[in-house]
């Protein structure tokens, strides 16, 4: 960040975000049509007219205030209920849906979202394949349905010398697992990976290996990993091959189901009195998910037909924000605004004008925060070093 005068400095406000947490969980309120940081400070101010004049002579300071003055447009429930002072939320008709092998990727040890799915039950999670090819020597065969389901028809692989068995996936990954119908026996059986110019050997090792026997196919992701087209597709492969057939490998299935709190975490979201939050899935570092890895979750979640709360059946909420600036490149510098204690609170009259978007006047009022921040009992102020 550049010291005036500097024109990287000019800001043009942009990627506008606030965050509430009423001490269930950190919401977006939406699209911000409209924020203002009002500071304020109340002054007690002396006089003295001992020369004859009355002069000011000295000023303390009685009160600091902070204020962040917004509307929203996006007026669900959730969001009303801070403007309304509503009370506990209600599900009216309540029941629970499914959902199956939705596609996540999962990047860092962040929690993802899983959509607009609240209050998740019986989470599973589970590693798989795009693209399962046997190339026979002459035609590629297409297994990728079969290797996908638990249930499906079995099929060969690596049936004489001239096959190979591609193994793809649109992100990386590091471990395959092999479930076997009737286990190969193969010699030479060698893996190679794609290093963006040719196919190199990679070093396996597991149960599963040689395809003669169930286990998992494990090894280190390496680092010259690229994608290249098989069969039309471009993806992160491996492949196997033999010298010599004993017995042709037959494969139900190359998928794997991955253990709650060693490969992956869940926050199930909530769907009830305290309001609506989306379920999340996170990966474990230590886990068999490579950062970036896309998995396929699977979940029951609650429904209803209609949510409401009675008006006026709380008081004010307390809680903590956090307010994001962060404009495009070239629009100026990045910042947040941190307030670890306030009340949200409405802020005037809802207007309904049916040639206008319906806004929400609401406001942050910053409380004192000494107890847990004293060095900024209103919060902090974060501005980024480089302009975006």
């Amino acid at each position: 960040m550049p010291v005036p005068p500097s024109i990287d400095n000019y800001t043009v406000p942009g990627g506008v975000k606030l965050f509430f947490d009423d001490g269930t969980g950190e919401r977006d309120l939406g699209n911000i049509t409209d924020l203002d940081i009002e500071t304020g400070t109340e002054e007690l101010e002396h006089f003295s007219n001992r020369s004859g004049k009355r002069l000011k002579d000295k000023i303390i300071v009685l009160e600091e205030k902070l204020n962040l003055k917004f509307k929203f447009d996006e007026p669900v429930i959730e969001n009303l209920r801070y403007y309304f002072k509503g009370g506990d939320l209600e599900n009216v008709t309540s029941g629970t849906g499914t959902k199956s092998d939705l596609k996540l990727i999962l990047t860092g040890t962040l929690l993802h979202s899983v959509g607009q799915y609240y209050g998740l039950s019986g989470v599973t999670v589970r590693q798989f394949l795009d693209k399962v090819f046997r190339y026979d020597g002459a035609a590629f065969i297409d297994h990728s349905a079969e290797a996908d389901t638990e249930g499906g028809t079995p099929f060969d692989v690596l049936v004489d010398a001239d096959d190979i068995l591609y193994l793809g996936k649109n992100t990386r990954f590091k471990e395959v697992y092999a479930d076997l119908a009737v286990n190969g026996s193969y010699t030479g059986l060698t893996w190679e990976y794609w290093d963006g110019d040719e196919w190199k050997a990679l070093a396996v090792a597991g149960a599963g290996a040689n395809l003669a026997a169930d286990g998992p196919v494990t090894f280190t992701l390496p680092a010259d990993w690229a994608r290249t087209a098989v069969n039309g597709q471009n993806l992160y492969w491996i492949r196997a091959k033999a010298t010599a057939v004993t017995t042709a490998a037959t494969v139900n299935c190359f998928r794997q189901n991955l253990t709650q709190n060693t490969d992956w975490v869940a926050d199930p979201g909530q769907a009830g009195a305290a309001g609506r939050l989306p379920g999340r899935i996170g990966r474990l570092a230590t886990g068999k998910i490579v950062d970036g890895e896309e998995v396929k979750v699977n979940f029951t979640y609650a429904t209803w037909e209609q949510v409401r709360f009675p008006i006026a059946g709380a008081s004010f909420v307390e809680g903590s924000a956090r307010l994001e600036v962060h404009p495009d490149a070239g629009r100026g510098l990045r910042f947040d605004v941190v307030v670890p204690k306030c009340l949200l609170k409405p802020n005037g009259a809802i207007g309904l004008d049916d040639k206008k978007w319906l806004e929400v006047p609401m406001m942050l009022e910053a409380l004192d925060d000494s107890a847990n921040t004293p060095d900024a009992p209103f919060g902090y102020y974060v501005s980024y070093e480089n302009a975006a």
